[in-house]
């Protein structure tokens, strides 16, 4: 919660108002978790979804006007600056900002089309900087936090999937120059960076693949969505006010 100064019938009044978290991509998966997990933490939360309706408008029914779900492509610019209006319209402030949302289609450089390489790209890494730019005038004026969701095979890379590794590779780098750009505002940027995620959009993946997974990684278990969303809200929080410019891997030790 935080106070706000309002003017009513000529007398000054303070008001409590809850913080915002625009989260893209917060119908399913990663998103799902971090929408539920912000609103536990006490704020209001406007999310995006392009694919999952039904389950958009059921978080919007469950949670009233603590939500706003809206349906945008996030790798449209113009989309973003027209979610980010709605969520100023309903919430008149946004204080965090997480960029979930993402796409691709993957393989080996010796199998992937060009036109894959392009979707992933555009799906992957202009949804950080759609959603970065049409937020950043509205977080300037909170001290707000970016916290923006690479993964480790950006930072390592993997074979048979280049383009994955190649958008989140980008992340990295963008959230570092906004950093600097940007702490001038008092606003902090980082990168949570997961490894193997146990979403329930893992529900089909094999037990030999989670398995293998396992057996990479140091702390032999997958990693759970919470875990992911409790260290992104420790990075939106005021606890983590001078970390900036950071990235935090999350995967049992699978890449160290």
């Amino acid at each position: 919660m935080k106070w706000s100064r309002k003017s009513i019938c000529g007398k000054v009044r303070y008001i409590m108002t809850r913080k915002v978290a625009l989260i893209t991509g917060g119908a399913s998966g990663l998103g799902r978790t971090l929408m539920e997990e912000f609103i536990k933490a006490d704020y209001d939360v406007c999310f995006t979804y392009m694919n999952s309706e039904k389950k958009a408008k059921c978080y919007q029914e469950k949670y009233g006007d603590r939500v706003l779900a809206i349906k945008a492509d996030a790798s449209v610019y113009d989309a973003a600056c027209d979610v980010v209006k709605s969520c100023i319209d309903k919430f008149k402030r946004i204080d965090v900002l997480v960029n979930n949302a993402a796409s691709a289609k993957d393989g080996s450089v010796l199998k992937l089309e060009y036109n894959d390489f392009d979707y992933t790209i555009k799906n992957v890494l202009y949804p950080v900087f759609n959603y970065t730019k049409a937020t950043v005038p509205y977080l300037i004026k909170n001290t707000g936090k970016i916290i923006n969701i690479g993964s480790i095979n950006g930072l390592r890379g993997r074979e048979g999937s280049l383009a994955y590794s190649t958008a989140k590779a980008g992340i990295e780098g963008f959230t570092k120059t906004i950093a600097k750009e940007l702490g001038f505002y008092n606003i902090c940027c980082n990168v949570v960076a997961p490894g193997f995620i146990n979403t329930d959009g893992q529900a089909n993946t094999s037990e030999l693949i989670k398995k293998m997974v396992k057996d990479e990684c140091v702390i032999k278990k997958l990693t759970e969505p919470i875990e992911v969303a409790n260290l992104v809200l420790f990075l939106a929080g005021d606890k983590s006010n001078n970390i900036t410019g950071q990235v935090y891997k999350i995967d049992c030790g699978q890449y160290i």
